[in-house]
């Protein structure tokens, strides 16, 4: 059982001859209670301090516990949040590439079709070019075979004209203007063949202006 500063004062001593001074005894006593008392409330004090700082102590234990936990769980979110960002970094960036890819495909394809059907219009214009010239030709062809024909007929008319006009018969036809203008028959068949002549003459001409024009269009068509 520990000693307490009561037990101290109330603390009785017997008596023997020659003993100490009962006075200086039960002095000495008191002053030791009172220190005793003094060290047993700095005790508790020191206790009840120690506890304290135990408790605290047991406080900042939790407390790092509860932050190192607390670490682990944010530096555990921040990997997890890292793998997902760099996860999906990749992912945008490979999503990004397949559309640029898709793009590129897409525009080539484009490019490729507009020059095969540039291609394919050119093509088509110069066989309808080639075509219409063929066919222009042909017609040209046809053209100057009938301008030969309407030639060839015009001036066997003309000539058959001309020799009606030198035939005998025309000499009775002119008699009766005889009595009137000395050698009339003379004249007026000098002045048909010469106006037949011109005609002739005049129609020939245009005829070959008109085959010669022909020849220098179709000569340019074909050219161009």
């Amino acid at each position: 059982m520990a000693l307490t500063p009561l037990d101290i004062q109330n603390k009785v001593f017997s008596n023997k001859m020659r003993g100490f001074d009962r006075d200086e005894v039960l002095d000495f006593l008191d002053l030791v209670a009172r220190d005793y008392e003094i060290a047993v409330q700095k005790n508790r004090e020191l206790e009840k301090s120690l506890k304290h700082a135990e408790e605290k102590l047991a406080y900042f234990n939790e407390l790092k516990d509860a932050l190192n936990q607390s670490i682990i769980v944010a530096q555990d979110t921040a990997d997890k949040v890292k793998s997902s960002a760099t996860k999906e970094s990749e992912v945008l960036v490979t999503s990004a590439q397949n559309k640029a890819n898709e793009l590129v495909a897409d525009a080539e394809k484009r490019a490729f079709q507009i020059t095969q059907a540039a291609e394919d219009k050119a093509k088509e214009i110069l066989s309808d070019a080639t075509q219409n010239a063929r066919q222009l030709v042909l017609e040209t062809n046809d053209l100057k075979k009938k301008t030969r024909v309407f030639y060839n007929s015009l001036l066997l008319k003309i000539e058959t004209q001309l020799q009606e006009v030198k035939s005998p018969e025309w000499d009775d036809i002119l008699a009766p203007f005889s009595t009137y203008v000395p050698d009339s028959s003379t004249v007026l068949k000098e002045v048909l063949e010469q106006t037949l002549d011109n005609e002739v003459d005049v129609e020939v001409n245009s005829q070959l202006e008109v085959s010669n024009q022909e020849d220098d269009e179709t000569d340019s068509s074909l050219t161009e």
